[in-house]
Formats: C-alpha cells, structure tokens, sequence
C-alpha cells in the first residue's frame, strides 16, 4: 500500500514520465532540442518510442514538458529568494534579477537562445510560450498568496503574469542588467500596489 493514497499504476507511470524527462533533458542538453530524437529519448528512458507518444503526443510536447519541468526548477529558486523580502515590490524584483542570473546559466536555456539551427526550439519561448507562462504563473500566485496572504488572488496573478513576461522577454532579447530590468518590474509593481491601496 502506498502513503500518498496513489495507486501503483499511477505511481508507474509517473516514474515512467519522469525517467522520459530525465532522458530528454540530458539528451538535449548534450544536442539541443533541435536535434532530440524521440527515439533516442526512449532509448535512454528505456520504453518504447510509442510510450513517449502516448505520455506527450509529439516531439514539441516533449520538448514542452522538459521546458516546464527546467521553469519549476527555477521557480523553486525563487520562491527561496521571495521569502528573504518582506515587501512584496522588493521581492518580485529580487526574483527577477534572480531568475535572469540562473536562468541564463541552464544548458538548455542557453542553447535554446542560442538559435543556432533552422528548427531550434526558440518558439518555446516566444511564440509557443504558453505552458511555461501557465507554469511559472501558477506557482507564483501560490507563493505569492502564501507570502503575502493580503494580497488580492487577482493582483497576485496579475503580478505573476507580468513578471513573467518580463523575464521571458528579457532572456529573450537582453538590453540591460538583470538589476536594471528588475528596478522596473519593482518600481512597476509598487504603482500597481499603491493604486490598489496596499501599504508597501
């Protein structure tokens, strides 16, 4: 019998999922999502090429996953830096600064940025974005709501989404510090806060 209440079917296939993710990130890392073989990942994982179609649909979903799973990572790190600030601005720009430094030291985040082949997965970042914005939203209105419980769920999301935008399309297209961009989301995020009358 299981402790979390789970049972060992569901437990299987989690690990299953999570040993694909282990494959594919290493993979990856090693030739960029551009060149990841589904084929190669199942190998790794040591399941069928058809399990890992029928746990993520396609290659873009794998390479979807292993984007979500590197965000949660990173969020893990900022939540750790979020609760060393009791003022909310401050601690949203700290995060910021934070996950512009890590981030850009990931394998997969630099070789996605570095764009270096006709079918690189940079869309994972722009224009197919969406999973890693829900992901790291989710998780910061969590932390957010357990932070400063003050706080409107509808401001803590809209703070979430903006600072993810924000970070996303800095990494993108890098014009100034991590600190510079982080002063304008704090300083942004203060205004937001006094507007709606709360007292940071």
């Amino acid at each position: 019998m299981t402790t979390t209440g789970e049972s060992a079917g569901t437990q299987r296939a989690r690990g299953t999922r999570e040993r694909v993710l282990d494959a594919a990130e290493k993979k990856a890392a090693e030739v960029g999502m551009a060149k990841l073989r589904v084929g190669h990942v199942a190998a790794l994982a040591g399941v069928s090429r058809q399990t890992v179609y029928n746990e993520f649909g396609d290659k873009f979903g794998l390479a979807e996953a292993v984007a979500v799973r590197v965000t949660d990572r990173l969020v893990d790190a900022i939540e750790v830096e979020l609760a060393r600030h009791p003022s909310l601005p401050e601690a949203v720009g700290s995060g910021m600064a934070l996950a512009l430094r890590v981030a850009v030291q990931q394998p997969l985040v630099q070789l996605t940025l570095a764009r270096k082949d006709d079918d690189d997965m940079i869309a994972l970042l722009t224009t197919d974005a969406a999973a890693v914005i829900h992901a790291a939203t989710r998780r910061l209105v969590e932390i957010g709501g357990t932070l400063w419980p003050e706080v409107a769920p509808d401001d803590h999301l809209l703070i979430a989404d903006l600072a993810t935008r924000m970070t996303i399309s800095h990494l993108v297209c890098i014009t100034e510090s991590p600190e510079q961009a982080a002063a304008k989301l704090a300083t942004w995020v203060k205004a937001l806060l006094a507007a709606r009358g709360y007292p940071f």
